[in-house]
């Protein structure tokens, strides 16, 4: 299913780059909607987590709506990076490399694999505050490293292109990495019950907002991405 939609939204990039962009914000703000009407559903008509439709349609839940767009989102960058990589002359490694790394980010959407080190982690050492999910530290880490080995043939791109990639991955980075340490702040501080968390209304609007500031970095990496495959001919 996602190869098959994923090629669907492949087929768009063929469109003009501001056709694809909104397309994609159309797609994340009817998926906002439905994530905050299965909220209200739970937390006024005395709903319950395992509803149908707040299974599908929740920014916090696997295996629904908004991960399946969210991992697509991950794919179609993966594939736009392979095929720029394939056909640009300098720094191919620098392309291919963005490549394995969206593949591995887009199956670690769907797989949840972020959140099964979390837990074996926190079995080994014990994590609090920032570090509540303790996944943050190796990915965060990973995440150093990653900016050091790309940072001299990024900073060769042409500025438009730089100041697209930096502002694609600081709003990525704000949703997946800062919002989620501070969720493990938040968490801790005012003492919620990690049981109760999907349906304690500051946990819904913290992991809202962390949700939609990655698909918002990734639905603008895909348009910087077309904007640079068509400044190129590629």
């Amino acid at each position: 299913m996602y190869l098959t939609i994923t090629t669907i939204l492949i087929s768009m990039f063929h469109i003009k780059p501001g056709k694809v962009f909104i397309t994609l914000l159309s797609i994340i703000f009817f998926l906002l909607l439905l994530n905050i009407a299965s909220y209200l559903i739970l937390y006024f008509e005395n709903g319950h987590p395992e509803d149908f439709f707040f299974r599908k349609t929740n920014f916090n839940m696997e295996k629904n709506l908004p991960s399946i767009f969210s991992g697509i989102l991950h794919f179609a960058s993966s594939i736009l990076l392979l095929l720029i990589g394939r056909k640009v002359v300098r720094n191919k490694s620098f392309w291919f490399f963005l490549s394995f790394l969206f593949l591995f980010t887009g199956l670690d959407e769907i797989l949840r694999l972020h959140e099964k080190m979390g837990k074996s982690i926190s079995h080994t050492i014990e994590t609090s505050s920032i570090f509540l999910f303790s996944w943050v530290i190796p990915y965060g880490i990973a995440a150093i490293i990653i900016a050091v080995i790309i940072f001299k043939p990024l900073f060769s791109l042409d500025k438009g292109t730089i100041r697209s990639f930096l502002l694609s991955a600081l709003l990525f980075l704000s949703g997946a990495v800062g919002v989620e340490m501070f969720t493990g702040w938040y968490i801790e501080y005012y003492q919620l019950d990690l049981t109760r968390l999907l349906v304690i209304p500051d946990a819904f609007i913290l992991s809202t907002i962390e949700e939609l500031l990655e698909m918002l970095g990734l639905s603008y990496f895909i348009y910087s991405l077309l904007v640079f495959k068509m400044k190129h001919n590629i």
